[in-house]
């Protein structure tokens, strides 16, 4: 079946709706970004050490925020355009923008507030977040005044392997957590496990329209998440973990550049 899916969209470029459409080069920004993201809105948040830079559906620059915070490590969660979340593994420490890149409240301190480690940080619905304790190997869902919602069982523990997650993100109801020696696993909003995805070398967790993204042998392959079918995206320059999708445009992040794909029609 896997191997008849992909003959069949070896000729066809990937599109998240039918197969007709075809994917063409829409721009190229001539920015040096560590990485970039889109959000539902088709605006484009690009990271640098130090800033985190916001453009426009058409490539206009419209806001930027620095903070010294923001290195290499820093992780950025645009699944709510009005709440933009940036955290600092290092630092532990997490800020939340508004639709301007401003500050909305008093950066979070995870270790003020009682975690020895928060090593992963993402969206949530109601306003809530996920976090990821890596001493305790375990989700934990916390309200906006970080009260404890949910808390799932020791993954490791219950997996039996030794789990270093490098992702995590909330979507349609279900938690993805990723581990590229291992797979990507999937949880209910409740923390509690559902299923194990083996694709292994994921890093950065690349989910939109009920597929996941990822880069195999040159090729940006998608898995859809309801039917397991695997169809195939062909972009030029695109490197792994550089690229990011949302439902009708693809980024890629490229050593001078960023290149912003959309699909036909």
């Amino acid at each position: 079946m896997r191997s008849s899916l992909i003959i069949l969209f070896l000729s066809l470029t990937w599109s998240a709706v039918s197969q007709d459409k075809e994917w063409t080069l829409l721009k190229k920004l001539e920015y040096s970004v560590q990485s970039c993201k889109i959000d539902q809105l088709n605006n484009l948040y690009a990271v640098k050490k130090g800033e985190v830079l916001k453009l426009d559906a058409d490539g206009k620059e419209v806001s930027r925020y620095s903070n010294k915070l923001i290195g290499e490590g820093v992780q950025i969660d645009v699944t709510n355009p009005m709440k933009v979340l940036v955290y600092s593994p290092d630092q532990m420490k997490l800020i939340t923008l508004d639709s301007r890149l401003g500050e909305m409240n008093e950066t979070i301190n995870f270790f003020e507030s009682g975690y020895e480690q928060v090593s992963l940080v993402a969206t949530s619905y109601n306003n809530a977040l996920w976090v990821y304790d890596p001493i305790n190997f375990q989700l934990i869902r916390l309200s906006s005044k970080l009260e404890e919602l949910s808390r799932s069982l020791n993954i490791a523990q219950h997996l039996r392997v030794n789990l270093f997650p490098t992702d995590v993100v909330e979507i349609n109801s279900k938690v993805y957590l990723t581990d590229p020696d291992h797979g990507v696993f999937e949880f209910d909003v409740f923390g509690n496990y559902l299923r194990k995805i083996p694709i292994k070398g994921i890093e950065k967790l690349v989910i939109s329209d009920q597929r996941l993204f990822y880069f195999k042998e040159g090729i940006v392959e998608a898995l859809n998440l309801k039917d397991s079918s695997v169809e195939m995206l062909k972009i030029d320059q695109c490197a792994k973990n550089n690229f990011f999708v949302n439902r009708n445009r693809v980024a890629v992040t490229l050593p001078k550049s960023i290149n912003i794909y959309q699909a036909k029609g």
